[in-house]
């Protein structure tokens, strides 16, 4: 790959990043490492996002079901935030954390939906 095919996705991934989680989120990645944010704006959003296969609101349901599974709660709340940027509905990112709990467990789905309702919480008010 090519210098500019690498900056073309690096530029893509950042885009796609800001439009779906907002200005601040990529800004303060770049303020915790600038390598780790370059990284995962080219190669999650310039490459993984950026795939014909899947429209943006069901990559978001995903990836909302693998971080409640996960338990990672900052970026679930980041990806609560922008499935909603994306179309989904407050019902829908409820029944994807609720689908978590027969294959992750209840304290995984409750610990997720406690993450998720805040979020929807302050998106509502």
């Amino acid at each position: 790959m090519s210098p500019s095919e690498a900056d073309d996705r690096l530029a893509a991934g950042r885009e796609l990043a800001r439009r779906y989680f907002g200005e601040d989120v990529p800004e303060r990645w770049a303020e915790l490492s600038p390598d780790l944010a370059d990284l995962t704006a080219r190669f999650a959003f310039g490459d993984l996002w950026a795939r014909p296969g899947l429209p943006l609101r069901d990559r978001s349901l995903i990836a909302i079901a693998v971080l409640a599974t996960l338990r990672a709660h900052p970026q679930l709340e980041w990806h609560v935030r922008g499935g909603l940027r994306a179309g989904l509905t407050p019902d829908e990112i409820r029944e994807a954390i609720m689908g978590v709990s027969g294959l992750a467990g209840f304290p995984a789905a409750w610990s997720a939906l406690e993450v998720a309702e805040g979020v929807l919480a302050g998106e509502a008010g």
